[in-house]
């Protein structure tokens, strides 16, 4: 995930942050949008917005899980 991240400015990634509390799977048409509103038209880019938001996915999961793993460990 970190290497994700080292991809985009801070103002980038504050935005997909915000971004990503509304639209989690967000398709290629948005990641699109996303490139254009900062004027960047690149299929790497938007490669690195879809690597980022899986990365995001996966990264929420893991905590899920060792939160679970914690609360039956706790038990």
């Amino acid at each position: 995930f970190a290497q994700a991240e080292q991809r985009f400015t801070n103002e980038q990634l504050e935005y997909l942050r915000h971004y990503y509390t509304i639209n989690k799977y967000a398709q290629l048409d948005d990641l699109e949008a996303i490139a254009n509103q900062w004027n960047i038209y690149d299929f790497h880019f938007y490669m690195s917005l879809h690597d980022w938001f899986v990365s995001r996915r996966m990264a929420e999961r893991e905590i899920e899980e060792r939160r679970y793993q914690g609360r039956i460990a706790a038990a």
